[in-house]
């Protein structure tokens, strides 16, 4: 198994507490999206376990360019961020599993289970986030995978001079998110502005 989260002393009680489950050792590291990528390249791991908040290259970004990859790796995301947008774009992007980093241990052991044997995972609080979504009409269908509906959004309010937390709050989102997606915009403009 691969661990990437931003935060090493994050990471060093999750390859604790995963080793403690038995069956299981953390064969890599990654503190941003990239050296994820070079770990699970040098380490092949059956099992990724992954923030979707990482720097350099988020996990969105991630899954999707490890779609494909035979044999491929798989994945549960453990994130704060809870939001349906997100959880929807992880699992299209290829993720098998969504866990809130509010959940239990025995929550997360369930996960890995779950996945190791080829089901797919989501956690109570995310799922029952997801239905409320659901009931309330919230979730925007799934479009296109490179530009998000909510990114086009964010951008529209950015643009008007809104501040992040009004952003957040007329998307009905958190700041966590207005941020995830402000980088995920940035990172994709161009690195130098023609002439």
């Amino acid at each position: 198994m691969v661990i990437a989260d931003a935060h090493q002393l994050w990471r060093h009680v999750l390859k604790c507490l995963i080793e403690g489950f038995g069956s299981y050792a953390v064969v890599g590291e990654a503190s941003d999206g990239q050296g994820l990528l070079e770990r699970v390249a040098a380490t092949k791991p059956d099992v990724i376990l992954m923030d979707v908040a990482l720097p350099a290259l988020d996990g969105i970004h991630v899954l999707r360019r490890m779609a494909g990859t035979i044999p491929g790796p798989r994945v549960i995301v453990l994130s704060e961020i809870e939001e349906p947008e997100i959880v929807r774009e992880a699992f299209a992007a290829g993720a098998m599993g969504y866990v809130s980093k509010c959940e239990s241990a025995a929550i997360l052991r369930r996960a890995l289970v779950m996945v190791r044997r080829g089901f797919s995972f989501l956690s109570p609080s995310i799922a029952r986030a997801l239905l409320e979504s659901l009931q309330r009409g919230t979730v925007s269908r799934f479009s296109h995978p490179q530009v998000p509906l909510v990114e086009v959004e964010l951008l529209k309010l950015l643009a008007k001079g809104c501040s992040d937390r009004t952003v957040a709050s007329m998307l009905g989102s958190s700041l966590n998110v207005v941020n995830f997606y402000r980088l995920d915009i940035l990172r994709r403009l161009p690195r130098t502005v023609p002439e």
